[in-house]
């Protein structure tokens, strides 16, 4: 297999993902507040959930 590389800034905070092969960024909840939930599968990942609150 190949060897791959990818560049995150590291100034801001952010949650990324590694999915078959490509570095794919969680988008943060709209309104600030929220939480982000992975779900794995067979060892893979298999859904992300964002979810926001709204105060």
């Amino acid at each position: 297999m190949e060897n791959r590389t990818a560049e995150i800034k590291l100034d801001e905070d952010a949650v990324f993902v590694v999915k078959d092969g490509q570095l794919k960024r969680v988008p943060r909840p709209e309104s600030g507040f929220g939480e982000s939930i992975t779900t794995w599968q067979n060892g893979k990942i298999h859904a992300l959930k964002v979810s926001y609150t709204v105060k």
